[in-house]
């Protein structure tokens, strides 16, 4: 379910991406390999993307909780207090730059020749096959890390504590936590199946755009209504307001280890009180 319908979501988003922009794009990317080199051009394609991906569309998913709305919002009785917000980012500036230089130095130093040959576009059986091991390790890596992060207590309160002080999180403080977490249950996931799979540089920044509005999404605080049919942004907002649940972000590793136990018997009351609620 979950799994099924991230595979085809990314897939559908690379593949109009590469049928759609790259033909037009890839003359002048040539052209500016040969103007600036390619590490120039390959750092600056990241930091734009990490720009508009994290700061850009991380300000629009903030802006119902700024504004304060009501409508869609899953944790009813708090508010985003502003100051809070403020005093946050400096670290999330931090982490955000870390991530980036990370992605910078990972792009030049472990991708292969062929990465970089511009009017090469993937074909859709390569690409669906990129996708699901992106997604799989993406999702494994993370899940263990952050249930280690969660079981260890020395690691919780050194490193993962900082995440959850906000219960209520939103999308700017996703990346709100410890350097340290920042690698190993970020950064590393984000990349645990592109190396290994000599991932096409189109096909990577189409992932860590997809990525990056992920977790921007599961932190945001809102539902709203055209995400009906989707556990996300419920499913780890819930995680955090209790802690020891939902570690997962699709769902599968959570319902295999019992670690979504809280949450079924929290959606099953929500079913109930609605029942209630019509009858009345």
């Amino acid at each position: 379910g979950h799994l099924a319908a991230s595979v085809m979501g990314l897939l559908l988003v690379e593949k109009l991406c590469m049928e759609l922009l790259l033909p037009t794009w890839a003359p002048a990317l040539e052209a500016l390999e040969a103007t600036v080199g390619r590490a120039r051009l390959v750092a600056s394609i990241a930091m734009l993307f990490s720009v508009v991906g994290f700061w850009g569309v991380g300000t629009l998913f903030a802006l119902p909780a700024l504004l304060r709305v009501e409508r869609g919002k899953i944790q009813i009785n708090h508010s985003l207090n502003i100051g809070a917000l403020l005093r946050a980012m400096p670290l999330v500036v931090v982490n955000f730059l870390l991530g980036t230089a990370t992605l910078i130095v990972a792009l030049l130093t472990s991708l292969p020749e062929q990465a970089f040959e511009w009017r090469a576009q993937p074909g859709t059986g390569r690409l669906a096959r990129d996708v699901v091991v992106w997604i799989l390790v993406a999702d494994v890596v993370f899940f263990y890390v952050h249930h280690w992060l969660h079981r260890n207590k020395t690691m919780y309160a050194m490193v993962h504590k900082l995440h959850h002080s906000w219960s209520a999180p939103v999308s700017l403080v996703a990346i709100y936590c410890h350097p340290f977490e920042m690698l190993v249950s970020n950064v590393i996931p984000l990349f645990g199946g592109t190396i290994p799979m000599a991932t096409h540089l189109y096909m990577l920044i189409g992932w860590i755009v997809f990525a990056v509005l992920g977790t921007q999404t599961h932190h945001c605080g809102y539902h709203w209504p055209w995400m009906a049919h989707d556990h996300q942004p419920s499913f780890h907002d819930f995680h955090h307001q209790k802690f020891t649940c939902n570690f997962g972000n699709i769902t599968w590793l959570d319902k295999l280890h019992g670690t979504d136990k809280m949450w079924k018997e929290h959606c099953a009351a929500q079913k109930e009180a609605k029942k209630a609620g019509k009858a009345a």
